[in-house]
């Protein structure tokens, strides 16, 4: 299976490169670099500040969990969009290939991390509330975040940095299945966002996403 990364909004985290290999999941080595790493507060580190150094934090093991969402079903010639579960246990390894700061993910394989500057968020880049089971909010809220799974926040997620992961791999039907992943960093130990994917046949997953520290 080939797979081809893309990147969006790139820019070049300023840390020691380091392969990923070098260091072994779970290994003392990686967690003596996280223990050693300063806290990391997506509320209040700059940009800069991240690019500079702080995005070591980042390094070691993440498990994604992934939900709730929605998928597309084709039914009686109509596509709707039917509930999926919260779905949990992949896990990413964060690290740094050159200077840049990357995941290793079975599935993905390598892939460049961009990150972007806090700013507003913009209506209809989030998920419905009723489609990702937030009967609690008002009709036609957008969700941007699991806030149920990160719990407390000490800001919004327009006050948090963000980092996108772009990629597509070939389905063997001619057509790519892409997923696009939008987080918002909360701290060293959590991120949270968005992901889509599409594919063959009008393929269509969509739902929250949330990586948490291993």
């Amino acid at each position: 299976m080939i797979w081809r990364r893309a990147l969006a909004v790139a820019v070049l985290l300023g840390a020691a490169p380091l392969a990923l290999a070098q260091t072994a999941p779970g290994s003392l080595a990686e967690a003596s670099s996280f223990f050693k790493a300063p806290p990391l507060d997506g509320c209040r580190i700059s940009l800069e500040e991240l690019i500079k150094g702080g995005s070591a934090a980042l390094r070691g093991q993440w498990v994604v969990q992934k939900g709730p969402g929605e998928i597309a079903q084709a039914a009686g010639g109509r596509i709707e969009m039917v509930p999926l579960p919260q779905r949990t246990g992949e896990v990413l390894l964060l690290g740094f290939r050159n200077g840049r700061l990357v995941a290793d993910s079975a599935a993905l394989g390598f892939l460049p991390i961009g990150v972007e500057d806090r700013a507003p968020v913009k209506p209809g880049t989030g998920l419905r509330a009723e489609s990702v089971g937030r009967g609690d909010l008002a009709d036609g809220t957008e969700v941007f975040l699991d806030e149920l799974a990160l719990g407390a926040l000490s800001c919004g997620a327009d006050q948090l940095l963000r980092l996108n992961l772009l990629a597509e791999r070939d389905s063997g039907t001619g057509e790519a299945l892409r997923q696009d992943i939008r987080l918002f960093l909360v701290d060293q130990s959590r991120m949270s966002g968005t992901y889509r994917e599409t594919g063959p046949g009008g393929r269509l997953e969509r739902g929250l996403i949330t990586l948490l520290r291993r």
